[in-house]
């Protein structure tokens, strides 16, 4: 087994890649969630009103987005879950199943979570608007400015940067305090106490992956980015290559699909660590029972959702 926590993350992101390779179904339901995404974010960049009414109202559209976001991803999320359930539990996966166990059993639970994220995610856009001093004009809407949008292309900025890692990590907390809500049944502030005591107990587990899903999204996105550079103007100057709009069209699919991707790995690495966690746990509670001592982390077995054992215990 690799040593070290950096060994272990790169052994969840590798499972989580076979696992997408086996069973490409957990990626629907993220591309479910883009389908929504992209049409709210170029409606809201290019079609709402901005300034049309008072300030409070710009604000609570722009509040009431990120709630929306919040939610479909939780709700993805879940029904990743459900269909690591389903696998655990041998039975054949069914994605109708898997979103009628997240409508019926895990909707309301994750609406606390949704809010707070939600909160935060919205402290964190204001922070970041009021401490950015460019004033960009009304942008034409056309195939290369979505594509950019829905990339988040633009110039390079340390307080960006900051922003989208602070945004990410946050993110992946979330991800990791959702299993106790529906794998565990657990109640929202029992959920949270959980999860931060997971990331607490395995934070060089999480931070690895943190790194490692970080650098596969720039792998990802490496070739839309190569496009935006040869495709846009730099300085006054003309872009040196005219791409037609069939292009920028093609890179917006491809941005879709890389999005999913990413997320796909986010949500997939928090919810193994999670498992493996769960595993440790009760090895921890046999080796108690039993007098033995108590088994490390590192000692412990990285489960595996192919292998037809049951890991997850509810």
């Amino acid at each position: 087994m690799a040593k070290g926590g950096w060994g272990r993350g790169w052994q969840l992101i590798l499972s989580t890649l076979k696992i997408l390779q086996r069973h490409p179904l957990f990626l629907i339901p993220i591309i479910v969630v883009w389908a929504i995404y992209a049409p709210i974010i170029i409606y809201l960049k290019y079609f709402f009103p901005w300034g049309s009414y008072n300030f409070g109202v710009d604000l609570g559209v722009v509040f009431l987005t990120l709630f929306i976001l919040s939610f479909i991803i939780l709700f993805s999320c879940s029904v990743v879950l459900e269909l690591i359930q389903q696998l655990e539990g041998r039975k054949e996966l069914s994605l109708i199943g898997a979103f009628q166990e997240t409508v019926s059993k895990n909707m309301i639970k994750i609406l606390p979570i949704t809010l707070i994220w939600a909160i935060i995610w919205f402290i964190l856009t204001i922070i970041e608007a009021l401490l950015s001093r460019k004033k960009k004009g009304k942008e034409d809407f056309n195939a290369e400015n979505v594509a950019k949008t829905l990339a988040g292309y633009s110039e390079f900025s340390l307080g960006r940067a900051f922003f989208e890692a602070l945004e990410k990590g946050i993110r992946m907390i979330v991800f990791l305090i959702l299993p106790a809500v529906v794998w565990e049944d657990l109640s929202f502030i029992m959920a949270i106490k959980k999860g931060f005591r997971i990331l607490k107990a395995h934070l060089a587990e999480f931070a690895s992956g943190y790194a490692l899903t970080y650098a596969a999204a720039v792998i990802v996105f490496l070739p839309p980015a190569i496009i935006f550079e040869l495709g846009t103007g730099q300085h006054s100057n003309p872009p040196l290559i005219h791409f037609p709009d069939s292009v920028w069209t093609g890179v917006t699919v491809y941005i879709g699909f890389a999005w999913s991707f990413c997320m796909y790995l986010e949500q997939m690495f928090t919810a193994s660590l999670y498992l493996w966690h769960l595993k440790w746990e009760r090895k921890v509670e046999l080796a108690k029972k039993q007098g033995q001592p108590l088994p490390e982390f590192k000692d412990v077995e990285r489960p595996s959702l192919l292998d037809n054992v049951p890991d997850l215990l509810v």
